[in-house]
């Protein structure tokens, strides 16, 4: 509202004063005036009015007669025009104090009707320009006035200065919050020069420039700039970019934030993108930024290394490229509908394609930015190229024969759980079959382990050439093979499949009996075969296998080359076999074994020691005979458990005797898987301190087959007790492979001649070489020897004359119960007392 003079003077300057020149000229050609002007006078009509416009005809401008201050609150001081001059007039607007007249400066004192309309049009086109030019005052001084709490609420927010500069005014805003930024007062309007005055000269002139290309050029700048204050410094972010227009001229602004504190965050924060960057060029893997276009928008390094693009080349092409077209609808396909999706996933196994053409398998993670206003993707490439080649490699080697490249047993293991599997809702049977070379670990001790792989792969190459697709071969452990048919069958319905399965069984151990080369020489090979047809019902892997195991001891025990095939009574027999496995441990708890004893005689006729033998009284089974399970204990590690069991019983038996001042030598055997144990040693000499009996009592009997198969560990072994003075006798010698050279580097203190030969002496005028053989190499050695199985006097008296050292059999003895076998030694004692 306009009130005093100051708000006319105001409206009076905001009027468009090129249209109102425009009025003031029209006026005074129209009416032939001199001059026109804008009279402010007040109501009081004693105080003359003052001229605050005029027209100059001269030069057509519209020109303001200054004045400098109010005086008294109502009079304008400035070059006075007198009223009476300005002798027609028209009032445009009044307020309580002052009245505005539209005046002509004329030399006649009358008007013409003709002149009052122009002056009267003329009042009116001013009082319309002045009621404009009123509205947009009110416009720009609501404007005006809330500048300041715009700007500080800006500011409040935003926590950082606010600045506008109106180039259409001329005049530069601040908030409060920039105002304390720089140490100014918060006074408006501010100078550049104030705003401009605490920074240092060089960044002053940095400012400025920035400011013109702004104003001149529209051009956007952020600056950084010290600012020095009284005792303090501080580093100020400067922004500045164009407005709207308003009125036809551009408003600029922009803000000012404060860096001192944060300036050691910002350079850790430029560090960490640095070091970032450098992190993802470390990495192995591909790290791609994708839009949701599937434009490669960013890469690391790592591109190069794996796929052979560039950096720079890759970026922009679409992340398809990188993926065989081969593998278009479940690779790359795949990859670009999750981008344009935007959804996410991990570990997609996809083919990727290099720069030259190759596949390259990858693993693929996508992940959306979330933080991202428009869809961007980060995308890991993994490759696994290595890796499968990694995962094929340990694959092969879990589950393939490193040697025959077949299958190995963990394979027969995952299959044929399967097949019981697949067999079980229908009823079905199955049939797999196990082979195992006779006496192969001899020919890896005589020949090496590169033979004994030759002839693996002999056999391996054998059965390929035999077994039709509908077998698959398995390697086992050692020298085993085991077969399986693919597919189950109607052991009923099906006569055709088991008349087809027992023709290629024959077939196969045809095929593997045949001679071929070894070192030059013609050589066969034998193995034995167990098969089965198993119920799928009552089948499980490790039954199937028991069974397997359990019908190759079978076919072993009918000499070189057995063949077996179990049927349903012969898994009885694997029933017992099994149950006894099973209750050894419980066996000892309870008491059920006990030794007996089996005099050895020298050919006087003395006693000169005994061999140590066990027996199982079973509760269920009854007397079992050791040929029944001693065979099933050393296929485990029950048998480690029971050989402890009776060596503390001889070394028991000793301890009493010593008591009664008789010394004798008692034979033990001890099996491989014994002998073989790191803690074997210790755990003897344990028994021997704790019964106190001198070692040189016991001699440990040891089958020629554990010497075959452990060399190396058992010499160790027996050397090392040899000198505690133990002795050693190789049980059932000639019946494995017998051989000089480990013989000579063993400590043995006798051979014993297996009953196997001993079997050979029929007649009186009959040589039996072998036996000849046995006895004259151990007497070559400085070893005895020990005839075993003697059943009759012909044969004693043979081996008598051949010079062999000691007898044992049921011929001279039985084996005895311990009471028994003490009476008779005590006996023997006192007969050779009394002598």
């Amino acid at each position: 509202m306009v009130t005093g003079i100051s708000d006319v003077t105001k409206l009076i300057e905001s009027t468009a004063k090129q249209d109102l020149a425009d009025i003031f000229l029209s006026l005074v050609n129209c009416t032939g005036s001199d001059n026109a002007a804008i009279l402010l006078a007040p109501v009081d009509t004693s105080i003359n009015p003052r001229c605050l416009l005029q027209l100059r005809l001269d030069d057509t401008l519209l020109n303001t007669v200054p004045f400098a201050s109010v005086n008294n609150g109502n009079t304008l001081v400035s070059e006075p025009f007198a009223a009476a001059r300005f002798t027609h007039r028209l009032q445009l607007l009044t307020t309580p104090d002052y009245t505005l007249y539209l005046s002509l400066f004329n030399t006649s004192p009358q008007l013409t009707g003709r002149d009052e309309i122009a002056l009267q049009l003329s009042a009116e086109r001013v009082q319309v320009l002045l009621q404009k030019a009123g509205m947009e005052s009110e416009k720009i001084q609501y404007i005006e006035e809330s500048h300041d709490a715009l700007l500080n609420e800006f500011a409040d927010i935003s926590g950082v200065g606010g600045w506008e500069f109106d180039n259409g005014r001329q005049r530069l805003y601040f908030s409060t919050t920039l105002c304390r930024l720089l140490g100014i007062s918060s006074v408006h309007p501010l100078s550049l020069r104030e705003v401009l005055k605490p920074i240092p000269v060089v960044f002053r002139h940095k400012l400025i420039r920035a400011i013109q290309g702004l104003v001149h050029q529209q051009k956007a700048f952020c600056l950084e700039i010290p600012v020095y204050l009284t005792n303090k410094e501080r580093l100020l972010r400067v922004s500045g970019k164009a407005g709207m227009l308003i009125q036809g001229a551009t408003k600029f602004y922009g803000v000012v934030q404060d860096l001192t504190a944060s300036m050691p965050l910002s350079q850790v924060d430029d560090n960490f993108s640095q070091n970032f960057g450098t992190i993802l060029d470390s990495l192995n893997d591909v790290v791609l930024m994708v839009d949701g276009a599937g434009t490669i928008i960013a890469a690391n390094v790592a591109i190069s290394q794996h796929f052979g693009y560039a950096v720079s080349e890759i970026l922009g092409e679409c992340i398809t490229c990188l993926f065989a077209k081969a593998n278009e609808q479940d690779g790359q396909r795949m990859l670009y509908q999750l981008i344009k999706e935007e959804s996410e996933c991990n570990n997609l196994e996809l083919t990727a394609m290099d720069r030259l053409g190759k596949p390259l398998p990858v693993e693929v993670s996508v992940t959306k930015l979330k933080h991202s206003d428009k869809a961007q993707f980060v995308c890991v490439l993994k490759n696994n190229a290595e890796r499968k080649q990694t995962l094929d490699n340990i694959y092969q080697i879990a589950f393939f024969d490193e040697i025959t490249q077949l299958p190995n047993l963990k394979s027969f293991e995952k299959d044929l759980r399967a097949l019981i599997i697949a067999a079980r809702p229908s009823d079905k049977h199955l049939y797999c079959c196990m082979l195992d070379i006779d006496n192969f670990a001899q020919f890896n001790l005589s020949f090496g382990k590169g033979t004994g792989d030759y002839i693996l792969r002999i056999f391996a190459g054998r059965l390929k050439k035999v077994l039709s697709a509908q077998f698959q071969i398995y390697s086992g452990s050692g020298d085993k093979f085991y077969i399986l048919y693919r597919l189950p069958f109607d052991e009923r319905m099906d006569k055709h499949i088991l008349a087809y399965i027992d023709e290629v069984a024959w077939s196969m151990h045809t095929e593997l009996s045949k001679a071929f080369t070894l070192h030059g020489h013609s050589q066969i090979v034998t193995s034995s075969m167990a098969s089965a047809f198993v119920h799928a019902q009552h089948a499980s892997y490790e039954k199937v296998v028991g069974i397997l195991e359990f019908g190759s001891r079978r076919a072993k025990s009918q000499g070189l080359g057995g063949k077996v095939t179990l049927d349903k009574e012969e898994f009885a027999a694997y029933e017992r076999d099994n149950y006894i496995r099973q209750n050894f441990s419980r066996a000892l708890d309870d008491g059920e074994f006990y030794v007996v004893l089996q005099p050895q005689y020298d050919a006087g006729g003395a006693v000169c020691g005994s061999e140590v033998l066990l027996r199982w009284n079973e509760k269920r089974l009854g007397q079992l005979s050791p040929v029944e399970f001693i065979p099933i204990a050393e296929g485990s590690d029950e048998i480690i458990e029971i050989g402890y069991w009776v060596l503390n019983e001889a070394c028991r038996i000793l301890s009493e005797l010593s008591k009664q001042d008789i010394r004798t030598v008692l034979s033990v055997n001890v099996s491989g898987r014994q002998i073989v144990r790191p803690d074997f040693s210790d755990h003897l000499l344990e028994l021997v301190h704790k019964w106190q009996v001198s070692p040189n009592q016991l001699t440990l009997e040891i089958t020629e087959s554990i010497l075959v198969e452990s060399i190396e560990l058992v010499q160790n072994r027996m050397a090392q007790l040899a000198q505690l003075g133990f002795g050693f006798s190789i049980d059932d010698f000639g019946t494995g492979y017998s051989s000089l050279s480990y013989l000579k580097a063993l400590p043995i203190t006798e051979l014993k001649i297996d009953r196997y030969f001993v079997d050979e002496i029929n007649f009186d005028d009959d040589e039996v070489p072998i036996v000849n053989m046995i006895i004259d190499l151990a007497r070559s050695m400085g070893v005895k020897t020990v005839a075993e199985g003697i059943e009759n006097k012909i044969q004693l008296q043979y081996l008598t004359n051949k010079h062999c050292d000691l007898f044992q059999g049921f011929y001279l003895s039985t084996p005895m119960t311990e009471d028994a076998w003490r009476r008779c030694l005590t006996r023997a004692n006192e007969k050779l007392t009394t002598v």
